[in-house]
């Protein structure tokens, strides 16, 4: 039914809400990239897994088609070395042709860009997990990616938003991630959105630990205790809406007026803020100008008066529109109203299945009792 694949698309695009580098300068480990002084920030952070992740990359969600590849393009063009995907992303194809045209030109290649997809939360069955790599990686048009992430700590049954599935486990999925690895279908494995508690958790079992996590952060939202958390086990962070898609910190007077001194943007400061703390960052735009200047990082730094400035902005603020992320004040919300939706939700994931990795394609919808 047409009105069901629509309102589930558009549960799906505000769920997902929520990733020249060429350098290989200064590199240095999670643990180690905390202590770097802003004059020696790097510009890429070696993983647990031996791989050299970019410290900024170009991120892609909520980036349409018919836009995404342009903006993957230029930011290849621009010096970017680094792009962050997911297939709830809905764009992978585009971002694979862009990709391509991009080796075939010789605007970088493979070797020369760092490329993460990541696995939606009704694949955590070991089947699911490695059929949705295989999926990404055919989008994509690449052959192995260099980082693939499980979306969000949540375990889902197959075709359905927020249906819990009790024959699968995050420990499950995670050890079907570690064949990956070791089938040589991607370098290194990591999470997203996940909390210190679920970390710890993880790591008591993984035989592979996570090499990244990657979570909101912005001056709205420093999650400092789970940054640190994360930076003491090896784990690197990656803040993704790392400008809090612009709400209460590109207008900030603490942020503006510190720019306006130092003759950056108000974006410039703030991703720089999270650089400094030893933060990957991966802001996500389209115009090729903001693209430029969002990489543009390493000219300049902040001292502790400027840091106390941002750190002023703090208040727990979450841009995730995700009913089930228990970041920020969201969270709390969220621990009440998550059951109410997913209950909601029952009756119509009786009727039709979802595949969010063809959203947009044809396969996207089709009846319960269909194979």
């Amino acid at each position: 039914p047409r009105a069901v694949m629509l309102a589930s698309r558009h549960a799906v695009a505000a769920a997902v809400a929520p990733a020249s580098l060429a350098a290989r300068a200064g590199r240095v480990s999670a643990r180690g990239v905390a202590m770097a002084s802003s004059t020696s920030t790097p510009r890429t952070i070696k993983l647990s897994s031996g791989t050299e992740i970019p410290v900024v990359g170009l991120g892609t969600w909520q980036a349409a088609r018919g836009v995404v590849g342009a903006a993957v393009a230029d930011a290849l063009r621009l010096g970017y070395t680094h792009i962050d995907c997911a297939a709830a992303y809905a764009n992978e194809t585009e971002v694979g042709v862009a990709l391509a045209e991009a080796f075939q030109t010789g605007t970088i290649t493979r070797k020369g860009v760092f490329v993460t997809s990541k696995l939606w939360n009704d694949r955590r069955r070991p089947e699911d997990v490695r059929a949705a790599c295989l999926q990404s990686l055919s989008d994509l048009k690449l052959d192995k990616l260099d980082l693939y992430l499980i979306h969000w700590p949540v375990v889902w049954k197959r075709g359905t938003l927020m249906q819990g599935d009790d024959r699968a486990s995050l420990r499950e999925c995670w050890r079907a991630m570690e064949e990956l690895v070791t089938d040589g279908l991607v370098s290194a494995i990591g999470v997203s959105n996940f909390s210190q508690a679920e970390l710890k958790q993880l790591l008591e079992t993984a035989i592979i630990p996570p090499a990244v996590n990657q979570i909101e952060v912005h001056p709205r939202l420093p999650q400092t205790t789970l940054v640190n958390f994360c930076q003491a086990n090896g784990i690197v962070v990656t803040a993704y809406s790392p400008l809090a898609r612009g709400t209460g910190v590109l207008d900030h007077p603490g942020v503006t007026v510190l720019a306006a001194s130092k003759g950056k943007t108000p974006a410039q400061i703030a991703l720089r803020w999270n650089v400094e703390r030893g933060v990957v960052v991966i802001p996500k735009s389209v115009t090729p100008t903001r693209i430029q200047s969002n990489l543009d990082l390493f000219g300049f730094e902040l001292d502790e008066s400027d840091i106390e400035k941002i750190r002023s902005l703090n208040d727990g603020h979450s841009t995730s529109t995700s009913p089930w992320s228990l970041s920020g004040r969201t969270g709390n919300r969220n621990k009440w109203l998550a059951p109410l939706i997913s209950a909601a939700l029952w009756p119509v994931f009786q009727v039709v299945k979802i595949d969010v990795q063809k959203m947009g394609r044809r396969g996207f919808l089709k009846w319960a009792w269909m194979k």
